[in-house]
């Protein structure tokens, strides 16, 4: 996914919520985050050709007002515009690209005044274009003034670097915007600025800048916690960055026009071939051992048959490596993946809630809850679509239905303004139910709030905050549901860093119960079934049914909650969701209970 973004210049793009919630969740790092700046750039570059050829027609102050009044509206663009905005968009960014444009005119002209001084009537285009060429081997005599000027200004910003402060964003970036533009400007004929050991690291920086995360990111994920190991990554990516830039970069920009095309051309269709392996792999393989799923039922005097390929695309006489590669997609995707996803949901608003169309005419179902939704809402619709006429659907990322989060705890990943975003949208999922008013409800959710500490104990859950805020919101939602809720119950999660290990393990010859001991992340499940066993027999009774994982992925033989298959493929994904793999392991779960509606 961010590949693609950054192989057209849109990493800048905001992330959806979902995608944004992927990001925090993964123990993976995105090797394309950095090329959010280089998209920007870019963008830019199909912008300023139009300023340019306006501003080239002005002359002396109305040219630098000009581009002065089109940096000042970006700037307040910039200014009124949400952080995301402000941090993305090109139009809120152009402020920027303009002081650089400024200073590089203003410094021109500076040039050309000095050579003009040094040797008059002398003022042809061809001099004035070689003397910017060949900035850097000119000597002249600096200006003292402009000199300590420039290093007061490289004092004041290191200062506050330094200082322990964390300042406004505003502030901080039109600081060293607006300061390093100057620095520029007067240090034209600053030797120490101009030498030719800075003037190299500039060159090299593009590349560095380009190479330097990739490297880093290995680096963090493979060898947590090694400051040694990144360190050295550091100076490899200073010795790959000169390299490139001695070699690949010197040498292409001595080509023609032509060949540059043709390089850009291989290297856009290597990097789509790259990006889309694991598809071309994937269409490349015999679809003629896929397993599919055939039902037969009976219902309401009608014959019901479904037949479909697997989500998993689970074949017969996996390996040790098969798995591992689809482990590895299940992890890298998530609960985004495409064959997770179910097109034709029909917006009821604009911008949230939506509604699937059924095959039947005996109900109406509304799933609810967090990015669980958007992990199960595929496999529910094949399974209940046969007897719903509408399924309406909404998920607030991060989000549990019956409470907030409170306390710092692991959350997943999910940041403390997340947890609290998540009090504002109880009110949403209300809304949801009253505007549906479904005959049966399912609320997809993964514990988080639910499995906080108790206020006291277990034994009394009365004075319970989070328990409370649970039966407050349960006595909001029931009373627009016409038949019964059902509502996942707590489960232990899976301890994601140590996932990699599991088909090494089993080569070596690691049993199962072995493996999955060093798995298993309780990480507060009881509370949450406590408090769900409470709610349920006070508050709801017969209307209100939980759905057990734990009894569908109890191992009897090992008296453990299992986390694999026996052929290593894994049922749950690094962000916390089911793998396509656990949602046919769950599928049977929800064939029983459509069938029984």
């Amino acid at each position: 996914m961010s590949a693609e973004k950054a192989m057209i210049f849109i990493s800048n793009r905001p992330h959806s919520r979902e995608e944004d919630y992927f990001e925090k969740l993964s123990i993976a790092m995105d090797l394309f985050t950095h090329t959010w700046s280089l998209s920007v750039e870019i963008q830019f570059y199909f912008i300023v050709p139009f300023i340019f050829l306006i501003g080239h027609q002005l002359r002396g102050a109305f040219k630098y007002g000009f581009y002065m009044v089109i940096a000042f509206s970006s700037f307040i663009f910039y200014s009124i515009s949400l952080p995301m905005v402000s941090f993305h968009s090109v139009f809120a960014r152009i402020w920027q690209f303009l002081i650089g444009m400024l200073t590089y005119f203003l410094s021109r002209h500076q040039r050309f005044v000095h050579f003009e001084t040094k040797r008059p009537g002398i003022e042809t285009k061809d001099n004035i274009r070689l003397l910017e060429e060949n900035a850097e081997n000119r000597t002249g005599h600096p200006d003292k003034t402009a000199n300590i000027f420039v290093k007061r200004i490289i004092l004041s910003m290191i200062t506050v670097v330094l200082l322990p402060w964390e300042f406004n964003t505003l502030i901080a970036r039109s600081f060293f915007t607006i300061f390093t533009g100057a620095v520029i400007l007067f240090s034209v004929e600053d030797r120490i600025l101009n030498s030719r050991i800075l003037i190299y690291f500039g060159n090299v920086s593009y590349a560095l800048y380009l190479v330097h995360w990739p490297i880093y990111a290995y680096a963090k994920l493979v060898f947590k916690g090694n400051s040694y190991l990144l360190g050295a990554s550091l100076a490899l990516s200073v010795i790959l960055a000169v390299i490139f830039y001695e070699t690949y970069e010197k040498w292409y920009l001595k080509q023609s026009s032509r060949v540059i095309f043709l390089l850009i051309l291989i290297l856009c269709t290597f990097n789509e071939f790259l990006v889309r392996k694991d598809e071309i792999q994937d269409m490349m393989r015999s679809k003629g051992d896929i397993i599919e799923l055939n039902y037969i039922g009976n219902h309401s005097g009608r014959v019901v048959i479904k037949r479909f390929p697997r989500l998993d695309a689970l074949r017969h006489n996996m390996s040790f490596y098969d798995a591992q590669r689809m482990n590895t997609y299940w992890n890298q995707h998530d609960h985004l993946a495409p064959e997770l996803q179910v097109p034709g949901c029909k917006r009821r608003y604009p911008t949230y809630w939506c509604d699937f169309k059924g095959h039947g005419t005996e109900y109406s179902i509304a799933m609810l809850g967090n990015s669980y939704v958007i992990n199960h809402y595929k496999m529910f619709i094949q399974e209940c679509s046969f007897r719903a006429h509408t399924i309406s659907k909404e998920d607030e990322v991060g989000c549990e239905v019956l409470a907030s989060p409170r306390l710092e705890v692991d959350n997943g990943g999910l940041p403390a303004p997340w947890a609290a975003h998540c009090a504002r949208e109880l009110n949403e999922y209300v809304k949801f139910i009253k505007d549906t008013k479904p005959d049966y409800a399912f609320v997809f959710t993964r514990f988080v709030a639910i499995s906080e500490p108790y206020d006291i104990d277990e034994n009394h859950l009365g004075n319970d905050t989070i328990y409370l805020e649970m039966k407050s919101q349960l006595s909001r939602l029931l009373p627009h549901i016409k038949k019964k809720l059902f509502l996942i119950d707590s489960f232990p999660r899976i301890k994601r860093d140590r996932m990699d290990d599991i088909i090494p393990d089993l080569r070596r010859g690691k049993t199962m119960e072995e493996i999955n001991k060093y798995l298993y992340n309780p990480n507060g499940f009881e509370r949450g079934r406590r408090r769900h066993a409470e709610l349920i027999k006070n508050e709801c009774q017969t209307k209100c049914e939980l759905i057990d994982y734990v009894d569908a992925f109890w191992n009897k033989t090992m008296n453990a909650f299992q986390y694999f298959d026996a052929g290593g493929l894994l049922y749950f994904t690094s962000g916390y969701h089911l793998s396509a793999h656990g949602i046919e392991h769950v599928r049977p779960i929800y064939r029983k209970i459509c069938d029984r509606l």
